[in-house]
């Protein structure tokens, strides 16, 4: 406080007594004694001494351990603590600054007064001595310092005997609200393994490996960017357990995933970990006019492909896309280079999609495939001639055929009825211990009685197969068609007859026969051979939900 005011008080009043007591009482003496003083005040007053009180106003740093070792109930403590602090502040200076490797600020959302964890690479450790040193340098000035610390200690990055010796020479004192961290869980944490990279979009697996000591009730939860991704419940036994969760995540860039493995028995264990997500490239080349396939784009555009659209593979870095896309190109065209870079492409485990158009060509008389033709799974084919084509079902319906594969077996069936023309041709026969014509080849003009005929299928019965295979070929042989082809399907094993003869014969009248095996229990070689004897494809599939894609 300043005493400028007084003396100018007294400079003020001092002159006016001067003058009455000159007045007054007429004596010289004092007159003079008082001109003196009033000159002395005057100088004084000039001179502005101040006063300086001594200050009591607190500025205080409340750093409270936001990590992710700190348990739920250790962070609602936490957060009620400091919002106790801030709310008995008064006059005095307080802020919160959360902390984990490193420290941060409140987010609007906290300033409500519940704490949230610190998320991603920050909040996967302790460094109590960052925390203690930015709590002193957020203190103003001027202020009497003190720090409240709250954390559960364990420290993992840093030194805090490091900190709190600096902050006792500074003379900040620190006062601890020590929490009670996680209990000890029974579980452990063998492994947890996910890619690094991914495509937005694309449910890609976390596998994990947890030991327990016995058989109990778990929970896993996972999370990204502290954001609720959704819980998988899992029975738990004794000794290691392997478990495969999936996750689904839309947003590109590189993104903080994070899991905690729950269970009221045993405890609880996390792990975290970063994943960049981007998406898919496309490279699509096509010679269409531009604003034409705009509901194709749109496809790729739902299925998130970044595309780039070029009309020629000149120049093309294949390397830089996931998927190559040939719409309505003269294929006979492409330089024999460019079709090798697609070959490799294929091969590295690229994806090829040949879309066919009025610019598509076909040579019949081309006796040796180039890389195009090998890296393709079909053939491109002639234009049809008035006799159409004529496909031959051959279905298991054996009692292994009972239930799901069966019902998948009529679908398929009548999802290649439905692509037929009327000119095309289609038989359905049926075998067991022996064999039956459920569809005699017909033309597919009445394709809703070759339906009903499909969907009565029933199971029943063994497996023969080469009595049905030399049904099928018999039949099919007179058959008036510009392509003919046969397909088995079957989920069983038989003896293999003189079906390798067949299938020779076959090829020899222009005859293929694909062969397609369901489950585990079918003679792969066999079904091979047949395929590869009559020029065919053979397919084998553990989940029958691939059948209809086949057919």
């Amino acid at each position: 406080m300043t005493l400028e005011r007084w003396w100018v008080l007294l400079f003020a009043i001092v002159p006016v007594g001067w003058w009455y007591v000159e007045w007054v009482r007429g004596r010289q003496r004092l007159a003079t004694t008082l001109k003196a003083l009033a000159i002395v005040c005057i100088i004084v007053a000039l001179a502005e001494p101040a006063m300086n009180s001594e200050e009591s106003k607190l500025a205080v740093s409340v750093l409270v351990d936001t990590s992710a070792s700190v348990s739920e109930q250790d962070l609602a403590r936490a957060s009620e603590i400091a919002s106790r602090v801030v709310g008995d502040k008064g006059r005095n200076w307080v802020k919160v600054i959360p902390f984990g490797r490193t420290t941060r600020g409140v987010s609007d959302a906290e300033t409500k007064g519940k704490l949230g964890y610190t998320a991603g690479e920050a909040g996967r450790g302790t460094d109590l001595e960052v925390a203690l040193r930015e709590g002193m340098a957020a203190i103003p000035a001027g202020l009497v310092p003190r720090i409240v610390l709250i954390t559960d200690g364990k420290e993992n990055k840093g030194s805090v005997t490091r900190a709190t010796w600096q902050a006792q020479q500074l003379g900040v004192p620190v006062d601890v609200f020590p929490m009670a961290g996680r209990p000890k869980p029974a579980l452990r944490l063998e492994s947890v393994s996910f890619p690094t990279q991914a495509f937005a979009g694309d449910r890609f697996p976390i596998d994990i490996a947890i030991e327990a000591p016995r058989k109990a009730g778990a929970s896993i939860e996972l999370s990204a960017e502290g954001k609720a991704l959704g819980t998988n419940p899992v029975d738990l036994q004794p000794g290691m357990n392997r478990v495969r969760v999936h996750v689904t995540l839309n947003t590109p860039g590189a993104i903080d995933l994070a899991g905690v493995v729950k269970s009221a028995e045993l405890g609880e264990v996390r792990f975290a970990q970063s994943v960049a997500l981007r998406l898919p490239k496309a490279l699509y080349v096509t010679q269409d006019p531009a604003g034409s396939g705009k509901d194709f784009m749109e496809v790729l555009a739902a299925g998130r492909f970044d595309v780039l659209t070029t009309n020629s593979l000149d120049g093309q870095k294949m390397d830089d896309f996931q998927i190559v896309i040939l719409n309505n190109l003269d294929l006979e065209a492409i330089p024999i280079e460019r079709k090798d870079q697609v070959e490799q492409f294929v091969k590295a485990g690229g994806g090829l999609l040949v879309i066919g158009g009025e610019k598509n060509t076909y040579n019949e008389a081309k006796k040796v495939e180039d890389a195009l033709d090998r890296t393709m799974a079909a053939k491109l084919a002639p234009p049809r001639s008035p006799e159409g084509t004529c496909i031959t079902l051959i279905v298991d319906k054996s009692s292994s055929m009972e239930g799901r594969k069966m019902e998948l077996a009529r679908v398929a069936s009548i999802g290649v009825i439905e692509n037929l023309r009327p000119v095309d041709s289609v038989g359905v026969l049926i075998f067991d211990n022996s064999f039956q014509w459920a569809v005699p080849i017909r033309k597919a003009e009445d394709r809703t009685l070759i339906k009903r005929l499909v969907a009565g299928i029933t199971p029943d019965g063994g497996t023969q197969i080469a009595p049905a295979l030399t049904e099928a070929f018999r039949r099919t042989v007179p058959v008036k068609a510009t392509y003919k082809h046969i397909v088995l399907l079957t989920d069983g094993i038989s003896e293999e007859g003189d079906s390798m003869s067949l299938a020779k014969e076959a090829a020899a009248q222009n005859i293929t026969i694909s062969t397609v095996g369901l489950g585990q229990d079918v003679n792969r070689a066999y079904l091979e051979k047949v395929a590869a004897f009559s020029k065919g494809k053979s397919y084998f599939l553990n989940d029958p939900a691939g059948l209809e894609q086949i057919l």
